[in-house]
């Protein structure tokens, strides 16, 4: 997800008051929605989401007593077709960085990985841009999508073919940028990549364990970044890729998915993993909000750690001002009385959302089997009108 500039502010928070205005007053008693305010919710996420052609989606609330409500719509799967349940699962493609960022953390947290220490130091070969050959790249330049890292290289080719390693990747200097290390934000998943190498590199564990083992473990949620730990295989979603006229094409074939061998351990070509493979359901979207909202110490991080997180990084250990937090964006003066924090993710035509706002306690998280993917930058738009219409049922009496 990209940063949002003054102008894409503005138009989010006009766009946004438009949607609330739909809502009626007297939606919530106390701290959750009545009965009618849930199906005047319900309705009018209705409307985006057929306007969007959404084949299906979980809509999950965080209010800011820490309740969760959620809301199902519509088919996890086509052919058999299978409606969205409370226990479906959906891949929430790059939440999953926000989400590996937990992790990250928690690594930082008992002093086995630095944020920032010369990547070199632990990859045991000399990582550097070719353009900046003395200026060293860090964890935090990962987290903040400043290490000059790019996707637009061979990435997307190479990269994504059987015995690449990550060494080969760094080592091409089409995957780097002529920026200084730390001094200009691009967005890049192979720069994910490489963070969640670095956590396997810290622990001395694959990535899924460590994920397992320091956040949906210790959440108690039913989550992982490997289709095949997902039990029952059949709460899956598929993603399907949706067009204005023509029939929604499945890209993400979640069955197909849970028959693949399970990959060796080896973080040379571990690389692919922590960007976009999360797979979770409406109960451990919901904890995750929790975790994202919290002001105090969890069972994940501490408080420290969670404000760190959620902190702008501008001027620390040369990351440059740049409005951005460790894979966190933010979202200020868009909805009434609240700056959300948080992240999309994008991919095989699904969207998904996961912001929070931690002063009031309450977030909003959106996952989805595919919509139509019209932007309204930096989000799109069905994700962002369904964020707007979350935030706005959790502030309206």
């Amino acid at each position: 997800m990209k940063n949002a500039d003054a102008a894409m502010l503005a138009g989010l928070k006009a766009r946004a008051q438009n949607i609330a205005a739909g809502l009626p007053p007297g939606a919530r008693s106390g701290a959750l929605l009545t009965q009618e305010g849930r199906a005047a919710f319900s309705r009018a996420a209705q409307r985006i989401l057929l306007r969007e052609r959404a084949v299906g989606a979980s809509l999950v609330l965080l209010h800011p007593g820490g309740q969760i409500q959620t809301f199902c719509f519509g088919r996890a799967r086509l052919s058999p077709a299978v409606p969205v349940s409370e226990h479906t699962c959906f891949r929430t493609a790059s939440v999953s960085k926000l989400v590996m960022t937990f992790g990250a953390l928690s690594l930082y947290q008992s002093g086995q990985l630095s944020l920032d220490a010369d990547l070199s130091d632990l990859l045991g070969y000399r990582v550097r841009s070719p353009h900046h050959p003395d200026v060293p790249v860090t964890l935090r330049m990962l987290l903040t999508h400043t290490s000059g890292l790019c996707d637009e290289g061979n990435y997307g080719t190479r990269g994504m073919q059987h015995g690449c390693t990550l060494r080969e990747l760094l080592e091409n200097p089409a995957n780097w940028l002529g920026s200084v290390p730390g001094t200009a934000f691009h967005y890049s998943n192979l720069g994910a990549g490489v963070a969640g190498v670095m956590m396997e590199l810290a622990a001395g564990q694959p990535f899924e364990t460590i994920m397992q083992e320091r956040v949906f473990e210790k959440l108690a949620i039913r989550a992982s970044y490997d289709p095949a730990r997902i039990h029952p295989a059949d709460d899956l979603a598929d993603g399907y890729s949706v067009r204005a006229f023509l029939p929604p094409r499945r890209k993400y074939n979640a069955a197909q998915l849970t028959k693949k061998a399970p990959q060796s351990f080896d973080p040379e070509t571990d690389y692919l993993i922590a960007a976009g493979r999360m797979i979770t359901d409406s109960d451990g979207m919901g904890a995750l909000l929790r975790l994202l909202a919290a002001k105090k110490d969890t069972p994940v991080l501490s408080k420290e750690c969670l404000a760190l997180m959620r902190a702008e990084q501008d001027g620390r250990h040369g990351v440059s001002p740049m409005k951005r937090g460790l894979n966190t964006a933010f979202l200020p003066d868009v909805f009434p009385g609240l700056s959300p924090v948080g992240h999309q993710g994008v991919a095989y035509g699904m969207c998904a959302e996961l912001f929070a706002d931690p002063a009031s306690g309450c977030g909003v998280g959106l996952m989805s089997s595919g919509m139509r993917l019209a932007p309204c930058p930096p989000l799109m738009r069905g994700g962002f009108d369904l964020l707007a219409l979350g935030f706005a049922a959790l502030t309206t009496d």
